[in-house]
Order: C-alpha cells, then sequence, then structure tokens
C-alpha cells in the first residue's frame, strides 16, 4: 500500500508540472462519491474508529470565464487566468452519505477590461482563500453502480494587487488602496458509474483497479470587486462584477490505484472553460 500511495503522490507532482497556470472555478469531485476511496485509510482510522477523514489537494485551473460589471452590469471584464490551489479535509457522518468539507489553500487572479476607453490589465498577489461544502449522496442504483450525488460549497479570497498595465505600459500601483475581493457559490448534481478494470481479478491494470467516471451539471456564481489606484490617485475601479453566464456542465474521472487513495481529472465548460488535476487520500 505504501508503494501505491508513493506512486500516486508521485504522479500527481508530475502531472501538475505540466498542467497550465490558470483557474477560477470550484472542482466538483476529486472524489466524485462520498465513498471512495473505499478502503480502510492509510492509517486505518475508518477501520478501528469507524471515522472517515478524507484530504484531497486540487489543483484548477480556468483559460477564460466572462464577467459583467457596473450599475447596469454592460461592462465586460475577462478573467485571463487564475489559479486556486486548494486542499479540502472531508469528514464523514451519517455512514459517510454526507460529507461535509472545509477548504484551505491559496488563489491568485488576472483580469482585463476597458473603462473609458482605456485598456486594464490587472494581476494580484497570490494569497489565502478558504471555503466551506459539503456532499451528500442523494441516490444510488445497485445494478448497474450508479450514484447521483450532489455538492455545495462557498469560498473566498481577498487579494493584494502585484501588478498592472494601463494603456499598454506597465504602471506601478498603490498596493494600500488596490484590492481583489473575491467570492463564489456552487451547486452541482452528477452522476457517477464505477468500471472495474481487472475484470474480477485482483491483479491491478497498469497500476488502476478502478475507474469512477461521471458527469454533472452545476451553477456557478463569481462576484467582487478590483480596484486598482496609482501613487498619483488615479484609480481604475469597473465596479461590483458577476458571472455573464451562470450554468455548465462538467465531466470527469476518479482513478483509484489502491483501496485509499485517488487520482482526479476533470474539465468544465459552458460558463468556464477549466481543468483540474487532483489527489484524495483517505485517512
Amino acid at each position: 500500500m505504501r508503494k501505491g500511495i508513493l506512486m500516486a503522490v508521485l504522479c500527481f507532482f508530475i502531472i501538475s508540472l505540466f498542467m497550465p497556470a490558470a483557474s477560477f472555478a470550484a472542482t466538483v469531485g476529486n472524489p466524485s462519491t462520498t465513498d471512495i476511496p473505499e478502503g480502510v485509510g492509510v492509517f486505518s482510522m475508518k477501520r478501528d474508529s469507524q471515522t472517515t477523514i478524507k484530504i484531497s489537494e486540487d489543483i484548477e485551473h480556468i483559460f477564460d470565464r466572462d464577467l459583467v460589471a457596473g450599475p447596469s452590469l454592460t461592462s465586460s471584464i475577462q478573467i485571463d487566468q487564475a489559479q486556486w490551489y486548494m486542499t479540502k479535509i472531508y469528514y464523514g457522518i451519517l455512514n459517510d452519505r454526507v460529507q461535509p468539507y472545509l477548504q484551505l489553500g491559496a488563489a491568485h487572479m488576472e483580469v482585463s477590461w476597458n473603462e473609458n476607453g482605456v485598456p486594464v490589465e490587472f494581476e494580484s498577489d497570490t494569497a489565502f482563500a478558504w471555503g466551506l461544502g459539503v456532499k451528500a449522496l442523494v441516490w444510488e442504483i445497485r445494478d448497474p453502480k450508479i450514484k447521483i450525488v450532489a455538492d455545495g460549497v462557498y469560498r473566498m479570497a481577498d487579494l493584494n494587487a502585484e501588478d498592472a498595465n494601463i494603456n499598454g505600459s506597465t504602471t506601478v500601483l498603490d498596493t494600500s488602496r488596490s484590492r481583489f475581493f473575491l467570492r463564489e457559490w456552487q451547486l452541482s448534481v452528477l452522476a457517477a458509474g464505477e468500471l472495474d478494470v481487472t475484470g474480477g481479478m485482483r491483479e491491478e491494470v497498469l497500476g488502476i483497479s478502478k475507474l469512477v467516471p461521471y458527469v454533472g451539471v452545476k451553477y456557478s456564481d463569481v462576484s467582487g470587486r478590483f480596484r486598482a489606484t496609482t501613487p498619483n490617485g488615479t484609480y481604475y475601479n469597473p465596479g461590483e462584477f458577476e458571472s455573464d453566464e451562470n450554468i455548465g456542465f462538467f465531466v470527469g474521472c476518479d482513478i483509484l490505484g489502491t483501496d485509499s487513495v485517488l487520482l482526479n481529472v476533470e474539465g468544465r465548460f459552458v460558463d468556464e472553460n477549466a481543468l483540474t488535476g487532483g489527489i484524495a487520500i483517505l485517512f
């Protein structure tokens, strides 16, 4: 088991090095359902104390997302790239059918907009972010193995300004008066299947024992405000913003190599174009 865990962590680390730096959307899977990984845990907590604690790490990437801002929500803002590097800590209740979780990590963001004919590009630092969520098994079919799972999450980040490019020129900012404030909440429902790649045999195939593909729909809303202020007091502020599109769909797969560790990959589309890579460990 220890060898399998080390190989899974190594694979996730290598994958993360080659993933493009870009994100702004909450990962739904990792894991997709409340009962995986389904082993006793790397420290046997599930067997010895009947306590389920899972920790997952997500590297979330978005390639583009449109926002609208201003009093009439007619000004367009583009998320050029952003990152959420989040650790999720799950705790199982009600026989693991419900799992509240805490998110802790860091966020970074780059945005651009046009203010009174002046193009503005604005980048934040990478700073603390947090969130709260809950995942619940809603319905289960035994044959074929299909599970319906609901997930809800709220998270936020209050970031400092780092760089700006205004009207094509790099601009020094008054960091004490420039900021990003971001918040997001998301509701989703997914259907997950289960594929035993071993064909009923004990031997794993390429180190993989089981695949759990899933697909679902989500309602996601991003909101907040930006403010870029130069040392002479000139400021650029598109006003309060929110998502231009809210409804999207996602597809993903949990890849189980041992009974206590899984890898995850997930794509999200329509309201955003995003990709996530992750790992989850059952303790």
